[in-house]
């Protein structure tokens, strides 16, 4: 390896050399924005330069990697492979041609400092005695070749058309001659080209891993995605010969599988959600799915010689299967119509579950019948979980328990004898707790008695209840034309006409009726409608309620008078249908049993690895924690803080902090003089006679069933975060917990609008004991206030039966708490009693915020 700073036209016109992007890069995506950032930085450097002429300016704009392709050819020209740099050579070549266009343009413009013939013969753009390949000085991969080499030809009026108006390449140089063409001084965009530098890198054949140098690459522009760096890594192993090959014949298709104009956007989720559905039960993080997909690649053989076509035809077949899922491609009427109400409802986490039903499918291990009835299934546990306001945050781990399970069913069974659909079935119906399916009850209740405007997808509920009534010719509600109406509606009682017709209601009774199911319908004219009496809504000439042809509405005809007896009414006739529609499949008790899933144990790919956040999360150490270094020459005291990040004692800023506990050990070092950048912070720092290194020793001897813990606590913040939501009146004080994320720590933080204190839940299942604490940041004085009124304040605590604990007030620390705590017994039937009491904890936390307050 070679590296070098240059002047970058002096890298782009070097004699002899050619730059060529390889197919397995990513082609040009760079949009106005980063066009927008290259050309200030060429104008600044450019005017500085101008006013300054004896001032050798310079402005690097990173690195360009690249590695010769062979040895020099017959045309005396070698190509060099661009590893890292590709978006910022192809625009600024692009800026090139605007220029070189301007300058053609403007040819009697004597005070230009530049010109076309100078651009041309000069080999910025091209050799201009050389054909073919070598004629161009940048040949870019596959899709973008073309369109940069009819630009090219346009230019040297070789061609009069250039390919493609709509592509990218083409709509960036437009940029820059629109800029061009409304600048004052174009000589400041020449003159900052030729400040532009960089640091050249060029690799050693033979010596230097391109790809592992490319993986640690992350220059200026946009980041690279899972799908640059898949396509690299499964194209810039193979020899040049194959890589145009493989990418053509293999890699092509599966970006025509995703969609060329989609290919971009959804590969990375694809990518994530077939390796889910590979590793399942195993929780695939999204920031690993790079990591996990070479591990894949490498550990079943496909990273040898001519196996890696193997591997690619299989992402092939199954990104048509994606695409069909999520690209709304499916041909078939009765799947395409299960995977829009799929995407409609947005629960892609099922994803990975449909790939492996629609695999399964091609493999004829159930009929079509079967695959439809499955997935109208999976559609009516979500609805059904969604309006009666089951927390969907379990539903990314509990799919790939179904895969897991599925898996194991048909490999132990005798292939002739597997019902499929009856194993899909009888997995859902043998869960219960918060992953159950709504019984009929549950729903007929949820649809008629709850908010059905606000809470869950009231426009898909209604058209699909609309388009029950004509199954072969369904109205397309997706144009916009239509919007939700509130037969009686929202501002009703600001009406003497409703108030009569309501026998005029309480503002509360109003409120509990106004947005139930019986009282929604869809139309085209909500706006005419809008406040009208039901009487003036029912003979509007247009749009009214009589002439209204939707099956949902037709009722409305026949009825004088619309109150709260008729909304119910409505109601429970609608969710007569919604139960046709979203149905429960039933199998017997025993067969439910013969398939009921045992406890899967969910696993996480990422690699383990131990942080001071990790100790602090395992509850091993605790902000406020005071650290000493058991160094005799270099004596310090660090606090850990609420964010688990080391703070140094010394003028209490937050500034001084340190994520990792060998940094902070060099800042000591550092303010003692020492010329070291260099300490081991597990060894350095000590923390009650033991060293941090002790104590993650500790943790990993202790919890090596950490993954098996890291379950349990997500189930049990799970449970708990679903039973808050069922209190109203703990919702009222801290808004609703169901749609919180997956948490796998010793505490959850809860809010009171404040940020110097905030209460906390605690779960330890090593002492065997559940806890609440008020924590107060920084803020000793407010502590000192609560303090002052301990006896109250322990009387207040005292139902709650627990022991409490104070921190010392003259424990020289900035933050400060107040805890109470209980032992708990973690079995599934006392759980809802140890909620119970955390919420009630909870609630006396902030009633003992009135006292700082």
């Amino acid at each position: 390896m070679n590296a070098e700073a240059i002047q970058l036209t002096k890298l782009i016109t070097g004699t002899g050399m050619r730059f060529v992007i390889p197919v397995y890069q990513r082609p040009y995506s760079w949009e106005e924005e980063q066009c927008a950032q290259l050309w200030e930085d060429v104008l600044t450097v450019g005017r500085a330069a101008e006013q300054d002429p004896d001032h050798a300016h310079k402005h690097f704009i990173g690195s360009i990697v690249w590695i010769q392709d062979g040895v020099m050819r017959a045309s005396g020209i070698t190509p060099a492979l661009i590893i890292d740099g590709q978006q910022r050579v192809t625009t600024l070549t692009l800026m090139l041609v605007a220029l070189a266009e301007y300058a053609h343009r403007h040819s009697d413009d004597e005070n230009l400092d530049f010109s076309y013939e100078e651009i041309i013969d000069d080999s910025y753009l091209v050799n201009k005695h050389k054909k073919g390949d070598d004629h161009y000085r940048l040949t870019l991969s596959q899709g973008d070749r073309g369109i940069l080499r009819s630009i090219i030809d346009h230019l040297e009026g070789r061609n009069d058309s250039i390919d493609d108006e709509d592509h990218r390449l083409i709509g960036n140089l437009n940029w820059f001659r629109e800029r061009l063409a409304n600048i004052s001084d174009p000589n400041a965009v020449w003159h900052g080209l030729q400040c532009l530098w960089v640091v050249s890198i060029s690799l050693t054949q033979g010596q230097d891993d391109p790809q592992l140098i490319f993986e640690s690459m992350n220059s200026t522009g946009k980041d690279l995605s899972t799908a640059d760096l898949v396509r690299n890594y499964v194209l810039m192993g193979q020899r040049q010969d194959e890589q145009a090959d493989l990418y053509e014949h293999h890699w092509r298709k599966i970006e025509e599988a995703l969609g060329v104009d989609s290919y971009d956007r959804i590969f990375d989720d694809f990518l994530h959600d077939w390796l889910s559905m590979l590793f399942a039960p195993s929780k695939l993080v999204s920031g690993d799915v790079y990591r996990v997909f070479k591990q894949y690649a490498e550990g079943n053989g496909y990273a040898e010689p001519d196996c890696m076509k193997k591997l690619l035809d299989s992402i092939r077949r199954y990104a048509g299967y994606y695409s069909r899922i999520a690209g709304g491609t499916e041909s078939d009427p009765g799947l395409r119509k299960a995977f829009n109400e799929i995407a409609d409802l947005k629960v892609s986490v099922a994803n990975p579950l449909i790939m492996m039903m629609y695999e399964d499918y091609r493999q004829k291990l159930f009929s079509h019948d079967d695959f439809t009835s499955m997935l109208r299934t999976l559609i009516s546990y979500v609805f059904r979980r969604m309006t009666c306001e089951m927390a969907s945050n379990g539903l990314n781990t509990f799919f790939p328990t179904v895969i897991k399970r599925l898996n194991d069913l048909r490999e132990s069974a005798v292939p002739s004898e597997f019902n499929y659909r009856e194993a899909f079935e009888a997995t859902l119906l043998g869960e219960s707790g918060r992953l159950r399916m709504p019984s009929d009850e549950e729903f007929r209740t949820a649809l008629t008695e709850r908010d059905c405007y606000y809470r869950f997808r009231a426009r898909y509920l209604l058209s699909s209840l609309e388009n029950f009534h004509h199954p072969k010719d369904p109205i397309d509600f997706g144009t916009g034309v239509y919007t939700i109406e509130h037969i009686m509606p929202q501002n009703a009682l600001a009406h003497t006409e409703w108030c009569d017709m309501l026998d005029n209601p309480s503002e509360e009774e109003f409120n509990a009726h106004v947005s139930r199911l019986g009282n929604l319908t869809l139309t085209a004219y909500n706006s005419e409608l809008k406040d009208a009496t039901f009487e003036q809504k029912k003979k509007r000439a247009i749009g009214g309620y009589n002439n209204d042809y939707l099956t949902i509405s037709a009722e409305l005809r026949r009825i004088d008078r619309w109150d709260f007896n008729t909304i119910a009414q409505r109601g429970e006739r609608l969710a007569k249908d919604a139960l046709a529609i979203w149905p429960r499949p039933f199998l017997p008790a025993d067969i439910i049993a013969r398939y009921r899933n045992e406890t899967t144990q969910v696993k996480s790919l990422r690699t383990k690895k131990v942080t001071l956040s990790t100790l602090c999360r395992a509850g091993l150490l605790n902000p406020g924690d005071e650290l000493t270094s058991q160094s005799s020459k270099y004596p310090a005291k660090a606090i850990i803080t609420s964010k688990f990040t080391i703070r140094l004692d010394s003028d209490g800023s937050d500034n001084d902090t340190s994520a990792s506990p060998s940094d902070a050990a060099v800042r000591v070092l550092k303010r003692a003089g020492s010329p070291r950048t260099t300490a081991n912070g597990w060894t350095f720092w000590i923390h009650e006679n033991k060293t941090l290194a002790d104590i993650r020793n500790e943790y990993l001897d202790s919890d090596a069933s950490e993954e098996q813990s890291s379950d349990f606590r997500a189930d049990f913040w799970d449970g708990f975060f679903n039973h808050c939501s069922e209190r109203d009146d703990f919702a009222e004080i801290y808004g609703d917990q169901s749609d919180r994320s997956r948490n796998t720590g010793n505490w959850a933080s809860f809010g009171v609008g404040q940020i110097k204190y905030h209460p906390e839940a605690l779960l330890s299942r090593r002492h065997g004991t559940v806890g609440v604490k008020l924590y107060f940041k920084n803020a000793q004085d407010i502590y000192n206030k609560l303090l002052i009124h301990r006896e109250k304040v322990e009387a207040m605590m005292d139902p709650l039966d627990g022991v409490i604990t104070w921190d010392d007030a003259d424990n020289d620390k900035k933050s400060r708490q107040v805890t109470v705590t209980r032992k708990a017994d973690f079995d599934a039937e006392h759980r809802d009693e140890l909620y119970s009491w955390m919420e009630d904890a909870l609630l006396v936390m902030q009633k003992l915020v009135a006292f700082v307050e």
